[in-house]
């Protein structure tokens, strides 16, 4: 008897744009380096050590077409598809797609995993009937569930928790699943179908790939949705597991990383066990990588250790130039701009660069805080910085307070990003934030010191090719935005 098939996809976009849906991040790729697509190696893992047979098709980083998409499908016969979503997508993801899956092979069953889905089931389910299933929350532990029972012809679901489905036309909002609280026993990606030449850090031009350290984020951000999707307990892979997996990429020839969590700084010793143990391997003479963190929970001792251990850049949400905006979001943890200040004073002097990312457009905020911002992003020792506009992600408190506040409806969700304002508010008008948000990479990026710290990165003739390409394409990007 053949394997129960099942195929894995981020989507396709109709204009060929390269998005990613990985968790909390939903945006679109401008920087050219779009993100292995982790979620749905680690699920595609589980159902391969259960004897499915499984592909991934990342048709968005590979920028194929539909009917390309189709032809690899119906070559590889799925029985099941699991098809990534987000929310500036979801229209395309949901609709678009998955009508032309269905169209393409009349028996498939659709599920749909996502941070967009996890938070509103129920809306999805009725507004999309080409999709079958949705799995809210972590996909892999569910998604191995759905396969099982389908595997078995079973029509009873009712014990899979953490999904939701109609039966007999009506939509069942099943129970939601625990977080998986052993991250070890996941393993590592399974990456059939996937080729890592479409996976290329910015600038250095070489392959990447992501390696998630820990899950969960304790913080109550109001614009954040991370916890509908991966929770906010935090849990831990132990050090000799991603010790592993270091090894595992470094034998496929990888040796650049993203180092994927909310907060890398988040538990300091454990943070320093990390490093110690890259720095008794030698792996700092071998690997490169980048992370996210709180910029109020580090210190120059381990700002400094993370750069002998191979940490060229990391990546700060500073959200706001002004306590008061950063109140309005509960940016919690006492922090404060001044914090700021000294985080990014410490990380550049240990020779990291730092990576700002600020909203620009919350609802309390005049004119007067978005110039705010636009100055203290200015003053920051800043390498790089991206000021995005204030979206109502579903599963984010900042959605629920615009519903209560009578500020959008379900119905206007579609094409919100980050990367372009969508929300009209008194005193500040969708304009009037785009008009900031231009201001502001004109005058950051256009700032001397911005320069060569960007000139300071490259490390060969090549890597400055690869630097002035990228620019080229950033500018361009940012006079499409502003007319």
């Amino acid at each position: 008897m053949a394997p129960y098939r099942v195929v894995l996809i981020n989507p396709p976009d109709p204009s060929h744009k390269s998005w990613v849906r990985e968790g909390r991040c939903q945006q679109l790729d401008i920087w050219g380096a779009p993100f292995p697509p982790l979620g749905l190696g680690l699920t595609a893992r589980q159902l391969e050590n259960a004897g499915f047979e499984t592909l991934i098709i990342d048709a968005s980083s590979e920028h194929l077409r539909l009917e390309q998409v189709i032809q690899r499908t119906k070559a590889f016969l799925p029985e099941l598809a699991v098809v990534a979503s987000a929310t500036p997508t979801l229209r395309n993801d949901l609709g678009w797609f998955c009508a032309a899956l269905k169209s393409a092979h009349e028996k498939i069953k659709i599920a749909a995993i996502g941070i967009h889905v996890s938070a509103l089931p129920g809306e999805v389910l009725h507004s999309y009937p080409q999709v079958d299933y949705l799995v809210m929350g972590e996909p892999e532990a569910t998604v191995l569930e759905l396969a099982k029972a389908l595997a078995q012809n079973s029509d009873d679901l009712t014990g899979v928790a953490g999904l939701s489905y109609r039966r007999n036309g009506e939509v069942l909002v099943g129970p939601r699943r625990d977080f998986i609280k052993n991250l070890d026993e996941l393993g590592f990606p399974l990456w059939r179908g996937i080729d890592f030449g479409h996976y290329l850090m910015p600038i250095k031009h070489k392959p990447f790939s992501l390696i998630g350290v820990a899950r969960g984020c304790p913080y109550r951000c109001r614009f954040c949705a991370s916890h509908a999707y991966h929770g906010r307990p935090i849990r831990k892979r132990s050090v000799d597991s991603i010790m592993a997996e270091i090894d595992f990429y470094l034998s496929m020839g990888i040796n650049d990383f993203l180092f994927w969590t909310e907060n890398m700084s988040g538990d300091l010793n454990y943070l320093h066990d990390l490093l110690d143990s890259i720095i008794a391997e030698g792996l700092q003479k071998k690997i490169s990588w980048v992370c996210n963190s709180r910029p109020d929970m580090c210190d120059g001792e381990i700002f400094r250790k993370m750069k002998y251990a191979g940490c060229w850049q990391i990546a700060f949400g500073f959200e706001f130039g002004d306590d008061y905006s950063l109140g309005l979001v509960n940016k919690g943890n006492n922090y404060n701009v001044g914090i700021g200040i000294k985080s990014a004073r410490k990380a550049a002097q240990a020779g990291i660069a730092v990576d700002g990312h600020f909203i620009m457009g919350y609802p309390g905020q005049g004119p007067e805080n978005l110039q705010a911002t636009i100055d203290y992003a200015c003053k920051l020792p800043l390498t790089f910085a991206h000021f995005y506009a204030a979206v109502p992600f579903p599963g984010s408190d900042f959605y629920d307070d615009c519903l209560r506040d009578g500020i959008l409806g379900t119905s206007d969700l579609n094409g919100f990003s980050q990367g372009k304002p969508s929300l009209d508010l008194p005193g500040l008008p969708a304009p009037v934030i785009a008009d900031y948000i231009g201001r502001a990479y004109r005058k950051f990026y256009s700032n001397p010191k911005v320069i060569r710290r960007i000139l300071a990165i490259p490390e060969n003739p090549r890597e400055y090719v690869n630097l002035f390409k990228a620019s080229c394409g950033f500018v361009l990007n940012m006079l499409k935005k502003n007319g």
